[in-house]
């Protein structure tokens, strides 16, 4: 691995999930003085398997994520990671078109249809 390599894995964007939850699970070692030992008993695994699980190199599996949950007694969703939006992401959907009217009507199944009648 190259230091460029190295120092983009670093980047907070650029991490992956798997390695977003062994940051929080690694976290939750050291406040409960926990080893990876003692975590890889819970998860069923080798001591080395729950090390790599920690780095990032191997997923997590949903009961993988419970069994640490439990152990270190937080509700699962502590051990996920948030989605943060991108800088200039918008939430609500934009309704403007350029050049365009503001009369926006409704699609099919708002309403009944009247055509027919």
């Amino acid at each position: 691995m190259t230091t460029s390599e190295r120092d983009s894995r670093h980047d907070v964007q650029s991490l992956t999930a798997d390695e977003c939850v062994g940051i929080k699970v690694n976290e939750l070692l050291f406040l409960n003085r926990a080893t990876r030992r003692q975590l890889a008993e819970v998860l069923g695994v080798s001591a080395a398997t729950a090390g790599r699980k920690v780095r990032g190199e191997i997923a997590w599996s949903l009961s993988d994520l419970y069994a640490a949950a439990d152990f270190f007694s937080v509700d699962v969703t502590e051990l996920l990671p948030r989605r943060v939006p991108s800088p200039g992401y918008d939430e609500t959907p934009r309704t403007e078109v350029r050049g365009a009217t503001s009369n926006v009507v409704a699609g099919a199944g708002f309403e009944p249809t009247t055509s027919g009648l």
